[in-house]
């Protein structure tokens, strides 16, 4: 009986005390408060499209028709393609045995692939006079009709909108100029080292003569559709142009004349630049040591788009 007593008279005082708990407001907050952290989910870079049918690092000896190349993959592939051309009569090991390539390929994220051109000039067409035939398929529609088609259907590469580059020396270098033309807008910028570019200024060149017959006989040939000067209104891509004052065998004045006068056609519209490096001659030590540079132009060119 005492306890009953004794808990009616704490009830007036428990149902005060509810009471005012259940009206009484949160303490504000100071201002300086920080505000409630939420999680937001680190952005992730866009991954670039799957390469289909090769393996990172080589696959080598594959083949389009009965002509060979060899398909490089780096470890951190960036979206990167870059069509290697060796010159004349060079294997397409020749770049990868001679220069760093694979470590600027690896540091950047280029994947590699690197045709048997051999004894090309890419050439569009054969003729009567034609005593030189690299192929079936002359070399420049090789290359367009067949080789990139089928690179696109089995690789995934060279697709347009792509960051697909062109690198090529000597003869190779004339074929970097001939590809872009003859394939407009499909690749963002290439690299011609120690190249030629306007035959009619060499009249007498064997190889030239081989295979559009004498300049004296066929002007309109050596001055057509296989001379990238004379196509200079069409061109579209941005370049990189080197060669060496010391070349004997491709004179110098093929790379500055083909310069001079896409700089006329376009001004400073599309990016092209020219490096003349004093004394320094037709091989890979010229070749080997202009791939920082080279590289440097991609990745500034691509980083633009």
């Amino acid at each position: 009986m005492p306890n009953q007593i004794s808990l009616l008279l704490l009830l007036p005082f428990l149902a005060t005390a509810v009471e005012t708990c259940a009206n009484q407001q949160p303490s504000p907050l100071p201002q300086n408060y920080p505000p409630a952290m939420t999680q937001n989910p680190t952005p992730q870079s866009p991954q670039p499209p799957a390469v289909t049918n090769a393996t990172p690092g080589w696959n080598k000896n594959l083949k389009v028709d009965d002509v060979p190349y060899d398909l490089y993959i780096p470890n951190n592939y960036r979206n990167r393609t870059l069509v290697v051309l060796p010159g004349w009569n060079f294997p397409r090991t020749s770049w990868v045995e001679n220069s760093r390539l694979i470590e600027y390929a690896e540091k950047h994220g280029y994947a590699l692939i690197l045709p048997e051109m051999l004894e090309t000039l890419y050439e569009s067409s054969y003729y009567p006079e034609t005593e030189l035939k690299w192929n079936q398929l002359p070399g420049g529609e090789f290359i367009k009709k067949r080789f990139i088609p089928e690179i696109q259907k089995r690789h995934n590469l060279l697709v347009r909108g792509g960051n697909n580059t062109l690198l090529g020396l000597s003869t190779g270098g004339r074929g970097v100029a001939l590809i872009a033309l003859e394939n407009p807008g499909l690749f963002v910028a290439g690299a011609s080292l120690s190249g030629d570019f306007s035959q009619e200024n060499t009249p007498d060149d064997r190889l030239m003569t081989a295979v559009y017959g004498a300049y004296a006989n066929f002007p309109e040939r050596w001055k057509g559709r296989d001379n990238p000067q004379a196509r200079v209104s069409e061109w579209i891509m941005p370049l990189y142009l080197a060669h060496g004052t010391a070349d004997d065998i491709v004179p110098e004045e093929q790379s500055r004349l083909f310069y001079e006068a896409l700089v006329r056609q376009h001004g400073k519209n599309i990016a092209v630049e020219y490096h003349p490096v004093a004394g320094a001659a037709h091989d890979y030590k010229f070749w080997g040591g202009q791939l920082p540079a080279v590289f440097a132009f991609f990745e500034k060119t691509i980083g633009s788009r």
